[in-house]
C-alpha cells in the first residue's frame, strides 16, 4: 500500500450500501453522513476505471464476465433500483458511454478492421469494432475512443491519422464522426416487434440500432433509433433518408438526458468477425446503471480477467467512463489479504492485516468522490476472487468489524512490505510527525530465507556482474590472490549487473559460454524485500534519473552523497555535486533516483579502474555516517570493505591516505581492497551502487515483520499495538 504525504481526513459524505443483494433484486443506496466516530461499512466502492485528480485510470469500453449471465437496470437519481431492465443470458457484455466518437474504418474484411484496432490499442484513445448489416452485408466498424464533446473527437481522430501505421491502413480516408444525437422511429412492447422495424433502415443502408428504456409506468419497451450523429446537420440528413425509406414512421428527436441503453453487437474479441458480444452503449450524464452476476462474480477483462465479488455500475465520470465495484466490505477484505499477502502467512499476522486493512478503507471516506478506494496499491492490493485464499477469509471472518483507532478516532493504518529492520518514522517519510507512527524494531529478515546466492564474477574484460550460483561451478583454479575460477554450466548463462531477475530493469549484460571461466569476487543473496542492490549506474546515468524527476544538476555528476538520515537510518537529505537534491518530502528520494525499493540505503561509489584479473582495484565510498550534514573533511564517511556486510566509519583524510598510498591499509583500520560495482569496466568513470534493506515507504505496520512477530508467538493485537502507538483495536 501506497500512501499519500498528509493524513487524509474524512470527506462529508460516503455512501453505505443498507439493502442486502438478492437473486433479480438491486440494492439501495442511502447517503449517509460520514463523520469522525463511523467505523463502520457494509459495503465498499472500488474504482476500476475513474478519471479523478487523483488516480487516472480509463477505458472507451470494458467487457464483463459472468459464466451464469447477467442482470442489468438503471438506477434512478436517488440512488435507488428495485428490479432490473433486462437479464443478459450471455456470458460477456461490453458497456461504454453513448459520446461522440470517431470511426476510422468501415469494411467488409474483417482482417483489416482487427489490424486498425490492434494499432489503435497501442495509442491513448484506444478503440473497438462493432459489426452490422447494411443492405444485407456485414460491414465492421473501427471506433477510435470515446470523447465528451464533438471537437475532442475530431482532434483525437486527426491525431490518430497523423500515426504512419494508422494512416496506412485507413488509406487515409477522413474519419467520420459520431455521437449521441438520434433520431426514435417508435417504441415497441416487445423486442420482436421492434426489431422488426429497425431491419427496414438497415436493409436501405442506414444506420439504425435496438434502444431500451422505461415508459413512464416503468415498464421496460424497445425503441428503434436511426442515426448516431455528431452534428444537426448530420442529424437532419438522416431524417430525410429515413422519411424516404419509412415516410409512414414519424421520427422524434431522443431525450439525451433521460436513461437509456443502446444495443450494438461487438466483434473485437472475436477471431474471424462471425462472433459477436452485446454491446450496451449508456446514456452519458446523470445515468448510473448497474450489472449483477446471476452467479458469483463479475470479471473485467480490461482489468487482467480478474474475477470481482459483488455488483458493477457504470456512470459519467469527469466526462469518462467510470467502473465502480460495489462489494460488501468483508468479501472485499477477502481480495485484499489474498493480493497484500500469501496463504503460507501465519494467521495471526493474517488478522493483522485484516484490521489494518479494514481500517484503511473506512477511513478514506470518499477519496474519489465516487468510489472509497482504488484496486491498486494507490490504496490496498485489490486483485479479485482468484487471489482469495481459506486462511485469509478466515483471517477477516474472525475480525469482522475490528478497527483501529485513538483518541482522535479511527487512524490511518499505513503499511509497507517490509521496513528493512526498522520502521520509518513519520519525519523520514512525510516530513511530519504523527502521533501513533514511530521508528520501532521489525524482524523483516525472514523476506531474505531461502533466497538463492548469486556470485559476483569479474569478465575477461574486467567488467564485473552477478551470476545465479546454479549455473557457475568451481573450477578448482585459483588466481594467485587467492580467487576462485569458476565455470559456466550452460550455454548462454546471463551475467546481470545486479542479483535479481528483470529482464527490463536489469538486463543481462553478457552471456557466457559452456564451461567459459570467470573470477568470482564474492557472494551475495538474491535481491529480495529486505535486503537489495541497485545498480550499479554511471554519473550520466544518475543525472538522468535526478533531471526526469525535476532535479537540476549543474555541469557533469562528479559527486553524490548521503548528507542526513533520520532515526531508523533512512536517508532524509541527499547531495549532488555538494547541492541538496531537492525534492517535496524525504521518501520522494526514492523515486528521484529511478525507484529504489526503499530510503534505507548506502551508496557505493567507485573510480574507474584498470580491467585485468585482479581483484585489487578501489575502495568503496558509500555515504555519510552522521545524522546531520558532514562536511568537514575530519567528518567520517562509511566505507564498505571486500569482506564486510557492515560499513566502517572513516575519516575522509584517512581515505585520501589510502588513494595516495595505492590502497595500503594502515594500521588499525579495517578496510580491504573492494571490488568495483559489478558492471564497470576500464575508463567508464564513476559509477553508484546502491545497497540497502527494505521494500516500500517503511511507515506503520511491515508485513512481513508482522509475521515474524507472529513466528515469535504476538498475537494480531500485540501485532498492531507494536507498530502502532496508543491504538486502541475495538468492534463496531
Amino acid at each position: 500500500m501506497k500512501w499519500t504525504k498528509k493524513l487524509l481526513t474524512p470527506n462529508t459524505m460516503a455512501f453505505i450500501t443498507t439493502a442486502v443483494l438478492t437473486f433479480g433484486t438491486f440494492p439501495v443506496m442511502e447517503p449517509h453522513a460520514y463523520a469522525e466516530g463511523i467505523k463502520h461499512l457494509d459495503q465498499i466502492r472500488v474504482a476500476l476505471f475513474i478519471d479523478s485528480s487523483k488516480y487516472k485510470l480509463v477505458e472507451p469500453a470494458v467487457t464483463l464476465s459472468a459464466s451464469d449471465g447477467m442482470d442489468i437496470g438503471v438506477r434512478s437519481s436517488a440512488g435507488t433500483l428495485v428490479k432490473p431492465w433486462l437479464s443478459i443470458p450471455e456470458s460477456s457484455i461490453r458497456l461504454s458511454l453513448d459520446q461522440y466518437s470517431v470511426i476510422l474504418l468501415e469494411t467488409t474484411d474483417f482482417a483489416a478492421a482487427k489490424a486498425l484496432h490492434a494499432k489503435l490499442a497501442t495509442l491513448p484513445g484506444d478503440g473497438y469494432v462493432l459489426s452490422r448489416v447494411k443492405q444485407g452485408r456485414t460491414v465492421y466498424q473501427v471506433f477510435y475512443g470515446s470523447f465528451p464533446s464533438k471537437e475532442a473527437a475530431e482532434g483525437a481522430g486527426a491525431q490518430a491519422l497523423k500515426d504512419t501505421t494508422v494512416a496506412s491502413l485507413t488509406k487515409s480516408a477522413p474519419p467520420v464522426l459520431t455521437g449521441p444525437l438520434h433520431w426514435s422511429a417508435g417504441t415497441y412492447a416487445t423486442e420482436a416487434a421492434a426489431l422488426q422495424q429497425l431491419d427496414v433502415y438497415t436493409q436501405s443502408g442506414l444506420q439504425a440500432d435496438l434502444a431500451l428504456q422505461e415508459d413512464l409506468t416503468g415498464q421496460l419497451v424497445y425503441s428503434v433509433w436511426v442515426g448516431s450523429e455528431a452534428t444537426a446537420g448530420q442529424l437532419e440528413a438522416v431524417k430525410q433518408t429515413a422519411l424516404r425509406v419509412a415516410p409512414s414512421i414519424s421520427l422524434q428527436a431522443v431525450n439525451t438526458k433521460s436513461s437509456y441503453l443502446v444495443r450494438r453487437s461487438d466483434v473485437t474479441s472475436s477471431s474471424n468477425g462471425t462472433v459477436s458480444v452485446p454491446h450496451y452503449a449508456a446514456a452519458a450524464g446523470e445515468q448510473r446503471t448497474l450489472v449483477h452476476s446471476k452467479g458469483e462474480g463479475i470479471a473485467i477483462q480490461e482489468r487482467a480477467d480478474r474475477r470481482y465479488r459483488g455488483d458493477m455500475e457504470i456512470s459519467t465520470y469527469h466526462d469518462k467512463l467510470a467502473l465502480v465495484n460495489e462489494v460488501a466490505m468483508e468479501q472485499y477484505l477477502y481480495a485484499v489479504l489474498g493480493s497484500e499477502l500469501s496463504s503460507v502467512w501465519p494467521i495471526e499476522a493474517l488478522k493483522a492485516q485484516a484490521v489494518a486493512a479494514r481500517t484503511f478503507a473506512i477511513k478514506q471516506g470518499n477519496k474519489y468522490e465516487i468510489a472509497q478506494v482504488t484496486d491498486t496499491t494507490l490504496d490496498q492490493a485489490y486483485f479479485g476472487m482468484q487471489k482469495e485464499f481459506a486462511a485469509g477469509t478466515q483471517a477477516v471472518d474472525a475480525t469482522k468489524d475490528e478497527v483501529l483507532s485513538d483518541n482522535n478516532g479511527l487512524i490511518s493504518p499505513v503499511f509497507s512490505s517490509n521496513s528493512g529492520g526498522m520502521t520509518a518514522d513519520p519525519s523520514e517519510v512525510w516530513g511530519n510527525p504523527v502521533a501513533y507512527l514511530r521508528s520501532v524494531p521489525s524482524p523483516d529478515e525472514g523476506a531474505e530465507k531461502g533466497k538463492a546466492t548469486w556470485y559476483r564474477i569479474q569478465l575477461a574484460d574486467g567488467r564485473a556482474g552477478y551470476v545465479h550460483h546454479m549455473y557457475l561451478k568451481d573450477s578448482g583454479q585459483k588466481e594467485k590472490e587467492g580467487a576462485s575460477y569458476y565455470e559456466a554450466t550452460e550455454q548462454g548463462v546471463n551475467v546481470r549487473r545486479a542479483p535479481y531477475v528483470d529482464n527490463i530493469v536489469n538486463p543481462s549484460i553478457a552471456q557466457l559460454s559452456v564451461k567459459e571461466k570467470v573470477l568470482v569476487l564474492g557472494e551475495e543473496k538474491e535481491s529480495n524485500a529486505y535486503s537489495w542492490i541497485r545498480g550499479p549506474y554511471t554519473a550520466s546515468d544518475i543525472k538522468s534519473k535526478l533531471t526526469a524527476a525535476g532535479v537540476a544538476v549543474s555541469g557533469d555528476l562528479q559527486s553524490l552523497e548521503i548528507s542526513k538520515r533520520g532515526p531508523s537510518g533512512r536517508v532524509t537529505e541527499l547531495k549532488a555535486n555538494g547541492m541538496v537534491v531537492k525534492v517535496q518530502y524525504p521518501d520522494a528520494l526514492r523515486s528521484a533516483l529511478g525507484g529504489l525499493p526503499s530510503t534505507r540505503f548506502e551508496i557505493e561509489e567507485a573510480g574507474s579502474y584498470t580491467g585485468n584479473n585482479s581483484i585489487t582495484v578501489s575502495l568503496a565510498i558509500v555515504g555519510a555516517a552522521a545524522t546531520e550534514t558532514s562536511s568537514a573533511g575530519s567528518d567520517p564517511v562509511y566505507v564498505l570493505s571486500g569482506g564486510q556486510s557492515v560499513p566502517t566509519a572513516l575519516k575522509k583524510a584517512d581515505i585520501m591516505a589510502l588513494g595516495t598510498a595505492g590502497l595500503s591499509k594502515p594500521a588499525d583500520t579495517p578496510v580491504t581492497h573492494v571490488p568495483p560495482p559489478s558492471g564497470q569496466t576500464a575508463g567508464q568513470g564513476k559509477q553508484f551502487v546502491f545497497r540497502g534493506t527494505g521494500y516500500g515507504h517503511g511507515l506503520g505496520m511491515s508485513q512481513w515483520g508482522a509475521r515474524g512477530y507472529a513466528e515469535l508467538g504476538y498475537d494480531y493485537k500485540k501485532i498492531l499495538q507494536t507498530y502502532y502507538a496508543g491504538v486502541n483495536i475495538t468492534k463496531e
